[in-house]
């Protein structure tokens, strides 16, 4: 299960602000923040058939590193973000190739997209271009990512930039503890609620939304 806040940013300038941020840096205890390049495809069928069924499937490099990973189910409310996540590695001279549906037969939601796949083939949806700038927290007992995105949403349709920061929980006896701690850094820096995910942003970019039947 994916946990996790989304904030906009209002300008560049507030990334650094983020990083330096006492509160950040206590978390952090003396970790240094890394960026890595990332580079995501998002698939889906012509006909938008993982959409209709709350699936989203993409192809994610990460510096030197290649993940396909599924999404499904999940809600969100307000900032925060819940739904079940399955990332499995694959080399990274596959990272511009359409995801096999059989990577992911021995999972849950594996014969769900083996049916979409077997009938109809995937195609690219939308791609995302980003520097991300990490680094892990310990707050309140919990483990959590700092995430800064700044890069852009590419579609044949337009578009739009990326400037956002996101804390995921990754382990620790409170998954809410990413909305105590985003409150914090966004009521000092000034960061809005983001309830839409980046593939959300680029479907509507192109006329499209996970409720289009």
């Amino acid at each position: 299960m994916e946990i996790e806040v989304k904030y906009e940013l209002p300008n560049e300038a507030e990334l650094e602000k983020i990083l330096e941020d006492e509160d950040i840096i206590r978390c952090s205890e003396g970790e240094e923040a890394e960026t890595v390049p990332m580079r995501a495809i998002y698939y889906d069928t012509a006909d938008g058939d993982l959409r209709k069924q709350d699936i989203t499937l993409r192809v994610r490099s990460e510096g030197a590193t290649a993940f396909v990973t599924a999404k499904w189910g999940g809600s969100v409310r307000g900032a925060v973000h819940r739904r079940e996540e399955i990332n499995i590695p694959v080399a990274i001279e596959h990272a511009s190739d359409a995801p096999d549906a059989a990577l992911f037969e021995q999972t849950p939601i594996g014969t769900a997209l083996k049916s979409i796949t077997d009938a109809s083939p995937l195609q690219p949806m939308v791609i995302m271009q980003f520097d991300r700038t990490r680094k892990r927290l310990t707050f309140e007992r919990n483990i959590i990512e700092l995430a800064l995105d700044r890069g852009k949403i590419i579609t044949p349709r337009g578009c739009c930039p990326i400037l956002e920061m996101e804390l995921e929980h990754y382990a620790g006896p409170d998954p809410l503890a990413v909305l105590e701690l985003g409150e914090v850094v966004s009521e000092r820096h000034g960061l809005l609620l983001q309830p839409r995910s980046k593939y959300s942003r680029g479907l509507s970019l192109l006329g499209l939304s996970r409720d289009d039947q």
